[in-house]
C-alpha cells in the first residue's frame, strides 16, 4: 500500500496501543506502516534509510516493549467489527515457527527433537458468515521446552490445564472475554481441525452459548446401539448427494468428487476415566467420497456440531462453515511465505515474537484484501486503493496514465491488474490471482507509486 494509506491503517489499530512512551507508540505505528507498506522485505530494506533501520531495532531491543502491546490492540479492532455482525466464525488453528539458523538466539523452544529452534504459534481469525475476513482475535506464541519431549505418553493422566491441547481453550475464551467487553450481542462460531477433537474443549463452548465445528479425529463413544460414532453414521441414511469440483494441488490434479452426506444427532457418552467430563448432545455431519478415483484420497469430513442439523441446508451451511477453515492456512503461508517472518535473525525470542505480532497484523490485512475482490467483485477498488496505487497499477498495464474522467476500476479489476503486477497470466483459465501472485504485487506496487508521485510531483527525466 501507499505509505499514506498504510500510515492510516496502522494508526487506526495501534492509535490506542498503550506503550510506556508516547516515542515509542510513534515508532510502533511506523514500523507497522513499513511492514504493510513492503511485505517481505527485511527490516533494513523496508525502513528505507540505515537511520529508520536503526530506529527499528532499537524498538524490538527496547526491555519496556512488551508483545502483548501490539497484540492487544490488533485484537481489539478486530473484536470491535464484530459489533456488525449476528454472528461470525472464529477459526482457530496452529502452527510452527522453524528457526534452525538461529542456535544462539535465546528462549526458542523444541518441536520433534531437543535441537529444533522454533516457535508455536495459535492463531485465530474472525470470519464474516460470507467468508471475508473481519481480523485477527486471538494469538498465543510459545517455546515448547525440551523437558516437553515425549509427554504425549502420559496425557490421558494430566489434566487438560497441563497439556497443550488446551490452547484451544485458551483461544476461545480470550475471544469471548474480547467479545463479551465490545460486540456482547454477537455469537462465536467456533471452527477447528482434528486436532481441536478435544471433549473439554466442545463442553467449553456449549456451556458458554457459543457454536462450534469441529472435525472428528477420534471414534468416540455415544449412545445407542452402535457404540461409537463412526459406525452410527455409517448406520444412518443418506440424506443429500453432491458433485463438488476439487481445485488442482502441486501434488494432485482437478478433479470431480461424488459425495454423500449423511446427518444426526447424538450423545456423546465420555468415558468414567476422564473426570470433568460430562455427556454431550451433538449433531454429527459426515461429507465424504464412497468411490475415490484409484490412488487418489477420498474426501472425508465427519464434523461434530452444535449447529442446527434439521434440514439438508443446514447441514450443508455447516460443511460450508468447515470449508472456510482454510483460511487460516493461508494466513499461516502469508506470515511465512509473503511477510516471511521465519527470516528474523533476531537475538531473543521476545523479540521475535514482537515481530511476529507485526507481521501478522499485515499479513491478515493482505489476506482481508485478497478475498476483497472474491466477496464483493463490483464494489470500487477506492475502498481498498487510494488513487495513487490504482493509477500507478492501470500506468504499468495500459502504458499510459489514465484520463482525468477515468472512473476507478472495480475491485475485482483492481486485484486482476495487481495480481499481473505479482506474476499472474490472467488467462481465462487462471481464474483470480492467489494470495502469492498478491503479496508479490503490492510489494513491487510500492516501487511504482512512488516513482509515480516523484514524476508528478518533479516532472519526467530529461
Amino acid at each position: 500500500m501507499t505509505e499514506a494509506s498504510a500510515l492510516l491503517w496502522a494508526t487506526s489499530v495501534l492509535g490506542n496501543a498503550t506503550f510506556p512512551d508516547v516515542r515509542l507508540a510513534r515508532r510502533g505505528v511506523r514500523i507497522l506502516t513499513q511492514c504493510l507498506s513492503r511485505p517481505g522485505d527485511s527490516i533494513a530494506r523496508a525502513a528505507g534509510s540505515p537511520a529508520a533501520a536503526k530506529a527499528t531495532y532499537r524498538f524490538l531491543e527496547n526491555p519496556r516493549v512488551d508483545p502483548s502491546q501490539i497484540w492487544e490492540p490488533l485484537h481489539e479492532a478486530t473484536a470491535k467489527a464484530l459489533a456488525d455482525h449476528q454472528w461470525v466464525f472464529a477459526i482457530q488453528d496452529t502452527t510452527v515457527l522453524m528457526y534452525p539458523t538461529l542456535a544462539a538466539t535465546t528462549g526458542l523452544g523444541t518441536m520433534n527433537t531437543a535441537k529444533q529452534e522454533a516457535l508455536q504459534m495459535h492463531s485465530t481469525l474472525a470470519l464474516r458468515p460470507d467468508g471475508q475476513l473481519i481480523g485477527l482475535l486471538a494469538t498465543d506464541v510459545w517455546a515448547r521446552p525440551p523437558e516437553e519431549l515425549g509427554k504425549a505418553k502420559t496425557r490421558h493422566a494430566r489434566p487438560i490445564e497441563d497439556k497443550e491441547s488446551f490452547k484451544w481453550l485458551a483461544a476461545s475464551r480470550y475471544a469471548a472475554d474480547l467479545r463479551d467487553r465490545t460486540s456482547p450481542a454477537t455469537r462465536l462460531v467456533h471452527v477447528v481441525d482434528r486436532e481441536g477433537d478435544v471433549h473439554e474443549f466442545m463442553q467449553e463452548i456449549i456451556d458458554r452459548g457459543d457454536g462450534g465445528i469441529i472435525r472428528n479425529r477420534h471414534d468416540r463413544r455415544v449412545e445407542g446401539p452402535h457404540l461409537s460414532v463412526w459406525t452410527h453414521l455409517e448406520a444412518q441414511p443418506v440424506i443429500h448427494r453432491m458433485r463438488l469440483k476439487v481445485p488442482r494441488t502441486p501434488k494432485r490434479p482437478k478433479r470431480w468428487a461424488d459425495l454423500e452426506m449423511r446427518a444426526c444427532e447424538v450423545t456423546l457418552r465420555p468415558s468414567n476415566a476422564y473426570r470433568g467430563r460430562r455427556p454431550l448432545e451433538l449433531g454429527v455431519v459426515w461429507v465424504h467420497e464412497p468411490n475415490p478415483p484409484a490412488g487418489v484420497e477420498r474426501l472425508d469430513w465427519m464434523l461434530w456440531t452444535t449447529m442446527p442439523i434439521t434440514t439438508v441446508a443446514e447441514c450443508l451451511a455447516v460443511a460450508e462453515g468447515y470449508r472456510l477453515r482454510w483460511r487460516i492456512e493461508e494466513f499461516h503461508r502469508v506470515l511465512k511465505d509473503g511477510v516471511k517472518i521465519e527470516r528474523s535473525q533476531l537475538k531473543t525470542a521476545g523479540r521475535i515474537e514482537t515481530l511476529v505480532a507485526f507481521s501478522s497484523g499485515v499479513a491478515a490485512r493482505l489476506l482481508q484484501v485478497t478475498y476483497w475482490a472474491r466477496i464483493a467483485p463490483q464494489a470500487l477498488c477506492t475502498e481498498v486503493f487510494a488513487v495513487d496505487e490504482w493509477h500507478a497499477l492501470w500506468a504499468w498495464v495500459h502504458k499510459s496514465l489514465p484520463s482525468p474522467d477515468q472512473p476507478p476500476p472495480t475491485m475485482r479489476e483492481a486485484v486482476r491488474l495487481l495480481g499481473r503486477l505479482g506474476g499472474h497470466l490472467g488467462r481465462k483459465c487462471d481464474g483470480m490471482p492467489g494470495v502469492r501472485n498478491l503479496w508479490k504485487g503490492w510489494r513491487d506496487l510500492q516501487l511504482l507509486v512512488e516513482y509515480h508521485q516523484i514524476v508528478r510531483s518533479h516532472g519526467p527525466p530529461p
